[in-house]
């Protein structure tokens, strides 16, 4: 879990500063407008915003490559050990999981 936490977080973080790098030298902070009224942030503030949202939406986008990818295996395996199973499961005869 820890291993996949960072395939997702590691190359998030990167694109969010190259996003952010990139985004900050063409616009300048303070002439930023939101919603049509301009934004009373400082400097430090706006680049903080900016990166944690480019690294949410960064983020986001490797969580569904790695959810994407999972093998039928992943997706049909049974949590359950096989005397646990409920009635009625197809595979509650048979040892190993459920795929």
């Amino acid at each position: 879990m820890t291993q996949r936490l960072m395939w997702i977080l590691w190359p998030a973080f990167l694109v969010a500063g190259i996003a952010e790098g990139i985004t900050f030298s063409l616009f300048d902070p303070q002439d930023m407008h939101v919603f049509g009224e301009p934004v009373d942030l400082g400097r430090t503030a706006i680049y903080s915003i900016g990166f944690f949202l480019f690294w949410a939406f960064a983020a986001a986008s490797s969580a569904l490559t790695c959810f994407l990818q999972r093998s039928p295996f992943e997706v049909n395996r049974c949590p359950l050990p096989e005397l646990e199973r409920p009635e009625g499961c197809p595979k509650r005869g048979q040892p190993g999981g459920c795929g």
